[in-house]
C-alpha cells in the first residue's frame, strides 16, 4: 500500500515547512530582488482573486531566471499567503536546491511523458482537495525571448484545471526594464481572472491561455514603450543605487 502511494507522487514531492518558507523568502528571494532590483511595479486588471474563487492557477510568461522570485514576491505580498503555493520545478533543478520544496516545489521531468503526467496528476489532486491551494507556472515550459510571437503554450495548465474539477487562472506578464536607474525595474500586468470549467475540453483552456497571456504582455509592452504606466504602483522597493546616493550627497552638499 505504501508502495503505491509513493508511485502516485513525482520524484520530489512538495513538502511545506513555513520556517523554511520564511528562510527561502527573506534569505534568498527578497535579499536578492532588494539588492538586484530598483524596483518592483504591479498593475492589477480586475479584482484579485480570494480563496472562495479557487483553486488559483497562476500563469506566468517565462522570460528570465528571475520569474520564479516574482511567484514567491505574488505569494506573499499580493496574495498575502492566502493561498498555499505550489510550483513545478524542473527535477534537475530541484535536486539541486531541494529546500525550494519548502515553500511548495515539486518535481517535473517534462522529457518523460510518464513522469510529466504522475506530476500533473498530482497537482491537479492537491488543488482539487482545497480551494485556499494555488499553482504558479509557466505554460512555456522554458525561458523564450520577452517579445517572440507566438508564445508556444503546452497543454500541462489545462490538463491540470480540468484534473482540479475546475479552477480560476490569472494571467501574469513579466518584464524587466532598464529606465534612469543604475539597477533595472520589473514590470508585473495581472488579470483578468477567468474561469476553466471542468466540463471545457483541454484545446479550448490552452487556446484560451495562449490569447490571454499575449494579450497582457502585449499590452505591458506598448505600455512601457509609450511611458504610460498609470495604474502601476510600487509593489517593491529596492537598494538605492549609486545615482540616487550621489543625488542625494548633492542635496545635502547644496543645504
Amino acid at each position: 500500500m505504501r508502495q503505491r502511494a509513493r508511485a502516485d507522487l513525482p520524484p520530489i514531492p512538495a513538502r511545506h515547512h513555513s520556517l523554511g518558507d520564511a528562510l527561502v523568502y527573506w534569505g534568498l528571494v527578497r535579499s536578492a530582488l532588494w539588492s538586484h532590483f530598483d524596483r518592483v511595479w504591479l498593475k492589477v486588471e480586475g479584482p484579485i482573486p480570494q480563496p472562495a474563487d479557487g483553486p488559483l492557477i497562476v500563469y506566468m510568461n517565462h522570460t528570465s531566471w528571475w520569474d520564479g522570485y516574482m511567484a514567491f514576491v505574488l505569494n506573499r505580498v499580493l496574495l498575502r499567503s492566502r493561498f498555499e503555493g505550489y510550483a513545478m520545478m524542473e527535477e534537475a533543478q530541484l535536486r539541486r536546491y531541494r529546500f525550494f520544496s519548502w515553500s511548495g516545489a515539486f518535481s517535473v521531468h517534462r522529457q518523460d511523458a510518464r513522469s510529466a503526467m504522475r506530476s500533473v496528476a498530482y497537482i491537479g489532486r492537491l488543488l482539487a482537495e482545497r480551494r485556499d491551494r494555488c499553482l504558479y507556472i509557466f505554460p512555456q515550459g522554458e525561458i523564450a525571448p520577452n517579445d517572440r510571437r507566438p508564445l508556444e503554450i503546452f497543454g500541462g495548465v489545462a490538463h491540470i484545471a480540468r484534473r482540479a474539477g475546475g479552477a480560476t487562472l490569472w494571467p501574469v506578464a513579466l518584464r524587466y526594464e532598464f529606465r534612469g536607474e543604475q539597477r533595472p525595474e520589473a514590470f508585473l500586468r495581472i488579470g483578468p481572472a477567468h474561469h476553466a470549467a471542468p466540463a471545457d475540453g483541454a484545446h479550448a483552456i490552452s487556446a484560451s491561455i495562449g490569447q490571454r497571456l499575449t494579450a497582457a504582455c502585449d499590452a505591458l509592452r506598448d505600455e512601457y514603450a509609450a511611458g504610460d504606466l498609470l495604474g502601476y504602483t510600487t509593489l517593491l522597493r529596492g537598494r538605492s543605487g549609486v545615482n540616487r546616493l550621489f543625488d542625494a550627497l548633492r542635496g545635502m552638499d547644496t543645504a
